[in-house]
């Protein structure tokens, strides 16, 4: 059970990655969170800083799928005119089927794509349920649904008794 929780990376953000690491270990494709990920809970739009991020991946030649519980009206609002794919999977990730769309939608196989996110439960054990790359991130923010406060829960003592590998961390 342990192996299916445990990211294969941690770093506290999502802007602390290092990406041409994960090119060198043969990452084409993203998989990445909106809420408490990318952005605090409840944003709507993008700020500048995910912005510049979403465009960077694009410009350095990622594909990347929006994943997230959010409406799918909410997630093309979000997205805006950013060259990205989505995918909502209104509420039930970590299902299969959830990271097997995201998947098809990026034409990607599992080896060459990463899910990042803050969740161990939503997003770490979808995408290992589909072998998929994971990285955990701390979440941005302590504002959250009131089911993912109960998890964080769990989560908190997990959290604390796996190891995790840091190394695509940016060197600073």
């Amino acid at each position: 059970m342990l192996r299916d929780i445990r990211p294969d990376f941690y770093v506290p953000s999502i802007y602390s990655i290092d990406f041409s690491k994960l090119k060198k270990i043969g990452i084409k494709s993203l998989i990445v969170d909106i809420d408490n990920t990318l952005m605090y809970w409840g944003a709507k739009n993008p700020d500048e800083r995910a912005k510049e991020l979403l465009n960077y991946l694009v410009n350095e030649g990622f594909k990347v799928c929006l994943l997230s519980n959010s409406s799918k009206r909410r997630i093309t609002r979000f997205k805006g005119n950013i060259d990205i794919e989505y995918y909502s999977a209104l509420g039930i990730k970590p299902m299969k089927k959830m990271f097997e769309g995201a998947l098809k939608i990026l034409n990607s196989k599992p080896t060459e794509t990463c899910c990042i996110g803050d969740q161990i439960y939503t997003d770490v054990l979808g995408a290992k349920r589909c072998g998929i790359i994971t990285i955990l991130v701390d979440p941005t923010e302590k504002k959250e649904f009131i089911t993912t406060k109960l998890i964080r829960q769990f989560e908190g003592k997990i959290r604390n008794s796996l190891n995790y590998s840091k190394e695509i961390m940016k060197d600073e």
